[in-house]
């Protein structure tokens, strides 16, 4: 049997094992059941963001990073059908400068295939924001402080630069969340599975919201490397258009523990 130092080998253990819960994917990050409040209180955020309503999510993984160009060439190689995205090819292979840059252009329909094809799904918008601003109510991914350029890539008007204005992913170690999962805010926005809807959260369930029934467009949550501050926020909502490919928004995917 080979001898590990005590500390590296307690180090082994804590990261490959949660109690009660095997991470099946080193790549994603588990998040425990239990409540949160999600929204803003009044005088802050947008309307749609009101009123803050508690939600009780089961225990769920989220991707630690974003879709990257890598992670998309694999997919298209599997699905000789599919199509590159709008920027960071050389014909069906990614270039190698966007290899670890977020893909960029998926549609709303994209970003769910991706993760089905990986055995995953979208997450909710309700789980995306219980990563992003935990049970503590942070004001973004990493605590409250303002954005500045070590903790994220945003506010960068106004060239896509074929993918360079883009950061790789996990660039920005400080602005990570405390449960480590990177780029929450900046860099590309991310689809959720939810439908938009302004006035959702004064009709939404209590436990493992799923969004409205229907609507006319898809949630998308976390800020760009275009968007200004404020998109930034943990609470930060807006819906567009997902029949256009956009070029701030990207993809992430969840999973479900499989106890439930």
């Amino acid at each position: 049997m080979t001898a590990y130092p005590r500390g590296l080998l307690f180090g082994m253990i804590f990261f490959m094992w949660i109690p009660g819960v095997w991470a099946e994917d080193s790549e994603m990050v588990f998040i425990p059941e239990g409540e949160f409040r999600m929204g803003s209180t009044e005088g802050e955020g947008r309307q749609d963001e009101h009123p803050q309503h508690k939600v009780y999510l089961d225990a769920y993984f989220i991707d630690r990073f974003e879709v990257t160009g890598k992670d998309f060439e694999n997919y298209l190689k599997a699905n000789p059908r599919e199509h590159p995205t709008i920027t960071g090819w050389w014909g069906r292979e990614v270039r190698p400068d966007m290899s670890h840059r977020p893909v960029i252009g998926l549609t709303w329909k994209r970003c769910r295939n991706y993760c089905a094809w990986r055995g995953k799904r979208m997450p909710t918008e309700a789980e995306w924001e219980r990563a992003a601003g935990g049970i503590d109510g942070r004001t973004y991914p990493w605590g409250d402080d303002l954005p500045n350029p070590d903790r994220t890539n945003f506010n960068r008007c106004c060239f896509i630069q074929k993918g360079q204005v883009l950061a790789n992913v996990g660039s920005h170690a400080f602005g990570k969340t405390p449960d480590g999962i990177h780029d929450l805010a900046g860099n590309i926005a991310e689809w959720v599975h939810d439908w938009y809807d302004k006035n959702y959260y004064q009709v939404s369930e209590y436990k493992n919201p799923r969004g409205p029934d229907k609507g006319r467009h898809h949630t998308i949550r976390g800020g760009a490397w275009n968007s200004l501050s404020g998109y930034l926020r943990s609470s930060s909502r807006y819906g567009y258009d997902d029949a256009k490919d956009f070029y701030g928004i990207g993809c992430r995917c969840a999973k479900s523990t499989g106890k439930h």
